[in-house]
């Protein structure tokens, strides 16, 4: 099984630009010689490029939805004003962590979908371990993740940042089905918005990856592949809607 594993840092790139253009070729690779520093680098370059483009429109949603919830949240009745400027401040400002946060997001959503995989291997039976799910992983990060956060980045631009006053507003951009919803509450426009071109196209690649990785059946690849895609949805908005429960989204 590993007698390809010193070619493996060579094929890194190859493995990136197939996860594109051939999965089932490389996901066969990763079977055999799994690798993910280079996915890793370039998911990470991808996520902080968009989160880049992106700033402006965050910026001014993060200042919009700080002075709604001065006026909404219990959690911030008793701050002064001198406080509620520099919070406003704040959150109008640019910040390290801004650009630490993706990535920190991108090993989350790469440990979850693996752990969701390893599943799935387990219950169909398969051949993977969480080495080869990790790296398969981290190489499905790319167009997901990376892409996503790209084409998001081009999308508030476009816009402009005053077209954005929530963090869900934001999200909901991404091309998905909170497109054919956009009168949806919180927490339905945000599970629509978690279906988007995006994680289909995650969908898509968990299927290939637990058939060709794992050699899971057809059956059991495409069922937690919809579930994992499911899950993500439904986490997302049940995160946005405890945001906008406090208000702050």
């Amino acid at each position: 099984m590993e007698t390809s594993a010193p070619g493996a840092k060579a094929s890194g790139l190859s493995t990136v630009v197939n996860t594109i253009a051939s999965p089932s070729e490389a996901f066969e690779t990763l079977r055999v010689a799994p690798t993910w520093g280079w996915a890793c680098l370039i998911a990470i370059v991808l996520m902080v490029i968009g989160t880049y483009l992106q700033g402006p429109a965050a910026r001014h949603a993060g200042v919009a939805s700080m002075q709604q919830a001065f006026t909404t949240s219990s959690l911030l009745a008793n701050v002064t004003p001198e406080k509620k400027a520099q919070m406003i401040a704040q959150a109008g400002q640019a910040s390290v962590m801004s650009y630490i946060s993706p990535i920190i997001t991108l090993f989350v959503v790469v440990l979850f979908n693996t752990l969701a995989t390893l599943i799935g291997n387990a219950v169909g039976r398969g051949q993977a371990d969480f080495k080869r799910l990790w790296a398969g992983s981290m190489n499905i990060a790319i167009p997901t993740l990376g892409l996503g956060a790209i084409v998001l980045g081009i999308i508030t631009t476009l816009r402009g940042p005053d077209s954005f006053s929530s963090v869900a507003q934001i999200l909901r951009a991404t091309p998905s089905l909170a497109y054919l919803a956009p009168g949806a509450a919180v927490g339905v426009g945000s599970f629509l918005a978690g279906i988007s071109v995006f994680s289909l196209w995650g969908l898509f690649l968990n299927a290939t990856m637990l058939r060709v990785t794992a050699k899971t059946t057809a059956g059991v690849a495409w069922t937690f592949a919809i579930l994992i895609t499911l899950l993500g949805a439904l986490t997302g908005a049940a995160f946005l809607t405890a945001l906008h429960n406090m208000g702050f989204a």
